[in-house]
């Protein structure tokens, strides 16, 4: 059988946070469908997958995370674009969470069963991994992705 080939894309990064009462810290989108989502975007040049989920954090919300109390909680292949997303979880970070106003409008926290809409379909069941204390490792194929 033959293997089909995928143009190598840029990878992603990004957190999962969560408040002490459990809550999971969301962002909203101004671009696109305008989604909810969690704090993250695409790899630069020469970084390393915990920087950019670092620096993410720090232009869309104005954070500052240290990388000493983050965990790796998924690593999620990308088939269509031959790329991986890592998503760390953050014991803590210092700051006001505050929207860049540019990409990132609001910022509200839910509880996990409770997630807003639009949402990924991917994003909500990375939110779910990281509840989990072991790092999972999953392939997400474009024909499974939806927004609800």
């Amino acid at each position: 059988m033959e293997k089909r080939q995928f143009e190598r894309t840029k990878d992603a990064a990004g957190f999962v946070l969560f408040d002490e009462f459990g809550r999971v810290l969301l962002v909203h989108q101004t671009y696109g469908e305008k989604k909810w989502h969690i704090p993250g975007g695409v790899q630069e040049d020469g970084e390393s997958a915990w920087e950019t989920a670092i620096r993410e954090a720090k232009e869309e919300i104005n954070i500052d995370i240290d990388p000493s109390q983050c965990s790796l909680s998924g690593m999620y292949f990308l088939q269509h674009r031959n790329a991986y997303v890592f998503i760390f979880k953050a014991s803590g970070w210092s700051g006001t969470a505050t929207p860049d106003g540019k990409e990132i409008d609001e910022i509200r926290y839910f509880y996990i069963n409770d997630l807003p809409s639009p949402m990924e379909n991917f994003t909500i069941e990375r939110i779910k991994d990281a509840v989990e204390p072991n790092v999972v490792f999953k392939n997400h194929y474009i024909k499974d992705f939806k927004i609800v």
